[in-house]
């Protein structure tokens, strides 16, 4: 098994069965995730050995054009446009990340967020990258898709099952 892939903030929110839970709340137990599955059908599956693999270490705080932030680590690997895996160190401003739901491409709608007409490209752009702080950092495994949504709505990777079962 090569560097962990998923690592999260104490305090960042995955979406489960029960709506956002923060990565320590669950912590050694079995809870579902919401995911994808490569054909692109979302779904919850299981996560795997969640558990808490080092404390206090340098984070980021990624906000999406939403509003919505969330706090990983460096190394933590998220889902582009198209299924492209980039780390969130490596992430600019104006990046456009799988998301959970979105819009048809090129679907005109108005947005709260600038109160004008917006067209969908059917992913979440990063507005902001900046220096988080430091957490707590948690990792798991997802069974079958090895990818798991934020509750910001945002894709990305876990680390392998234990199952044998490769992430994507």
């Amino acid at each position: 098994m090569g560097e962990p892939v998923c690592a999260l903030a104490a305090d960042t929110k995955v979406e489960t069965p029960e709506g956002g839970l923060t990565v320590r709340s669950i912590a050694g137990k079995a809870v579902a995730v919401f995911t994808r599955e490569p054909p692109g059908r979302v779904r919850f599956r299981m996560m795997q050995n969640v558990r808490k693999t080092a404390e206090q270490q340098p984070v980021l705080k990624i906000t999406i054009e939403n509003g919505q932030s969330f706090r990983v680590a460096p190394q933590q690997v998220l889902f582009k446009k198209g299924m492209i895996e980039c780390r969130a160190d490596g992430l600019q401003r104006g990046d456009a990340l799988e998301p959970a739901f979105h819009y048809p491409p090129e679907y005109r709608f108005h947005a709260d967020a600038n109160g004008g007409e917006q067209r969908s490209d059917a992913s979440w752009r990063v507005s902001g990258v900046e220096p988080g702080g430091t957490a707590d950092i948690y990792t798991f495994a997802v069974n079958k898709t090895g990818s798991f949504f934020l509750s910001a709505g945002v894709l990305c990777k876990a680390d392998e099952a234990d199952d044998g079962v490769a992430a994507p």
